[in-house]
This record gives structure tokens, sequence and C-alpha cells, in this order.
């Protein structure tokens, strides 16, 4: 391939966002083995402590904040648009990193450990909104300056970091690699300007993240009833399989908010550019579907010439399959395609489908786990929102992807297995 198709398609295809969003991961994955094998297991859980201590705060606004700026992405196509969105999103970052930072001291931390928490904390704020940023930077052709911002950071500053053995420093240097897309929108601006809108962001923000919100939540009591039933080495395998498919839903709504972009550029009324949307994602989705149909094999299939494939076949059953492709359709539908009137409903919907999976969870986990695994319930909740998208131009890819996915649920359950069964 000659260099100027490369640059084309790093600048204008999927390529470049597919790097920028994997990148950071890829560089974390290997920063955490390096310090694990530099300075041992004990600094590796301090860099834990700081990246998952200061998502806590964010939690209920980031999930809803990329949508939210892809629907206005008419307007961060020009310098005031762009300048006004990350005013307001440095704003939510600072009050995210006054309130981690407070929290964190009240709680007895150390100054030097609760600020590097705080400071993850608002770089996570700012990483949640890169996801819509990314497609903005692909339309104005600056992908490439971005891309060198997050290879600066990560791996070179985390590598760097990881090898001198700071845990610290690890995590300022992986915060700043998710967040540099997005921080690079920040521009004076008037800081009455940027608050009023950021108040706008937040109130809009929060009905997505709500609906978000509701597939993890069911996560602690799936991780406490899975370990007595499973044993801690087949929910540690289970988990490292569901750690490929957060990555690939995260690919998979950073594409979908490209479709939403280029079709919010090329103008027309809400219903078209929905129905733009969405086709355009498809094929995105039905690939990175493959692609986790893929990696199921390979901890599922036992392969001759391929070491380790089917290592984890004990831990897998064939709901895994289709709980792995859930998130990559139904969280880009649900967060991105979802509509005004979808908007209303999909937050309650979701909650109610949550807390009748926690239900059973709790009355009856059994069956649930060895049949569906950690992560089965979270993917049924997923699942169940679909019935919740209600706007006509998403309507009926809704249903027809709801129907897929029951259909495959009970194809798995009647030729598969449970966990231990």
């Amino acid at each position: 391939m000659k260099l100027s198709s490369l640059l084309r398609a790093l600048t204008r295809g999927g390529m470049g966002l597919a790097a920028a969003v994997m990148l950071p991961r890829v560089a974390s994955f290997a920063a955490q083995w390096a310090l694990a094998l530099v300075a041992g297991p004990a600094e590796l859980a301090a860099l834990a402590n700081y990246m998952y201590r200061g998502v806590v705060v964010v939690a209920l606004v980031s999930g809803g904040l990329p949508p939210t700026l892809t629907r206005r992405a008419r307007a961060m196509t020009t310098r005031a648009g762009r300048a006004l969105a990350g005013g307001a999103i440095a704003m939510i970052a600072s009050v995210a990193f006054s309130v981690t930072l407070a929290h964190e001291l009240g709680s007895g931390l150390g100054v030097v450990a609760a600020l590097v928490t705080a400071f993850f904390s608002a770089c996570s704020l700012f990483a949640a909104a890169s996801k819509s940023v990314l497609p903005i930077w692909q339309l104005q052709g600056r992908l490439l300056q971005v891309l060198a911002a997050v290879v600066f950071f990560s791996p070179c500053a985390a590598m760097a970091a990881a090898l001198a053995g700071s845990p610290a420093a690890v995590a300022v240097a992986l915060g700043l690699a998710s967040a540099a897309p997005a921080m690079l929108l920040v521009r004076p601006i008037q800081i009455q300007r940027a608050a009023r809108y950021a108040l706008l962001v937040v109130r809009h923000s929060f009905p997505y993240s709500l609906a978000s919100f509701s597939t993890v939540v069911v996560y602690p009591l799936s991780l406490s009833a899975c370990q007595p039933l499973l044993g801690d080495h087949r929910v540690g395998q289970q988990v490292l399989y569901w750690s490929f498919f957060a990555a690939l839903s995260q690919l998979s709504q950073t594409f979908a908010a490209r479709a939403v972009t280029n079709a919010l550029a090329s103008g027309g009324g809400e219903a078209d550019w929905y129905a733009r949307a969405i086709r355009a994602w498809l094929p995105a989705g039905a690939a990175l579907s493959v692609v986790g149909a893929i990696i199921f094999a390979l901890f599922a299939v036992p392969i001759p010439w391929l070491p380790f494939a089917g290592a984890a076949r004990e831990a897998m059953t064939l709901t895994m399959l289709v709980s792995g492709v859930c998130p990559i359709l139904t969280d880009a539908m649900c967060i991105y395609f979802s509509g005004p009137r979808s908007r209303r409903v999909l937050p309650i919907g979701s909650v109610v489908s949550s807390a009748c999976v926690a239900g059973v969870l709790l009355l009856a986990p059994e069956p649930l786990v060895r049949h569906f695994g950690v992560f089965g319930p979270s993917a049924l909740v997923s699942m169940a929102r679909l019935a919740f998208l209600t706007d006509a131009p998403v309507r009926r890819y809704a249903l027809g992807t709801l129907f897929l996915l029951v259909s495959a649920f009970g194809l798995a359950l009647a030729l598969g297995r449970g966990v231990g069964v």
C-alpha cells in the first residue's frame, strides 16, 4: 500500500477511528503488565485504585455524554461550537475533579493519591466525550494530529512510567491518552456561557447514562453469585473473555457516532438522518460481531495448531457468544439511535429490566449464572432495552435485532450446557 493511500485510510476511513479508540486500551494492558513485572502486583493494585475509584463520580454523566455531543455535531463543525463544547466539558470535568478530591481526602487517602484519583476522574469524563469528538476531528482532517497526541501519552509516556515503577504516573499518562481527543477542543471562552452549556449537556446526558448504567449495576450481584458457584478460576476466564467485548462495544459506539455525525453533516430531517445513520453503522456492527464470534471460538474451541486455543472451554457456554454480541449491537442502538420518544421511555424500561434481572440474581441465581455466566445478566438487560426503542425510523431495526438475539439465546440454551453442569 502506498503511503498516500495509508494516510487517506487513516484520515478518512474507519481505520483511523479504530486506531484512536483501541490504542489507549492496548497500551493500558501493556503498561499494566510492564508495571506488574517491574514493580510487582502491589503497584498494579495501586494503579487499579487510581483508575477505578476515579470513574465512580462521573458514571451517571459520562455514559450519556457521547450521544449528547454527537447530536450537536453540526455546531461542533465550527470553531466557536467546538470551543463551547470544550469549555462545557472542562467545566463538568472540574466539578468531577473537585468532588472526587474532596471525597478521597475525606476518606483518608493521601494527598498525592487523592490528586491522581481526582485527575483520572476528570480525564475519564473527557475520555467519554472523545468517542463523539473523534469523528469531528476526522471531518476536519485533523485525525493524524489527534493520533499523535494519543501516541505521545500512550504508549510512550505510559510505558516509560510503567518501566519506572510509578503507578501514579501510569494513571496520569493513561488518563491523558484517552482524554486527548476531547481536551483538544478546549479554548478560551466565557465561563458563564460554558457553565450554561454544561448544565444543558448534563441534563440531556442523564437519560442515556441511566440506560447505560442499568446494564452495569447488575454486574456486582452476578459476580457475587458466580464466584461460589463457578469458582474463581472460571470467573476469571469469563472476565478476561468479556474484556475483549467491552473494547468491541466501545469501537461499535465510535462507529455509530461517526455515522450520526456524517448523517447530520449531509442535512435532512431527523427521520432521514436517523435512517441514514443506522444503515451506515450496520456493516460495522455486523463486522464487529463476526470478530466477537472469532474471539469466542479462540476461548471455547481447541485448535491443534494454535497454543492456548480452547483453554477456557470449561468456563464457556454457547450463550456467552450471544452475550458478547449483545453490547456490540444494543449499546450503539440504544445510546446513539434512540429518538425523542425513546429517550423518555428508555431509562424507565432499562431500570425495570435491571430490577427484574437483579431480583432473579438475589432469589434464584444458580440457573441464571450457570447458563449465562458472569456477564450474561448484563447482556440480558442490554437486550431488553431494545423493546423500548419506539421511534419509527429505528424501531424496525430494534425489533429485528431483538428477535435475532432472543432466537440465538434460545438456540444456544437448547444446544449448549451450563458451566459446571
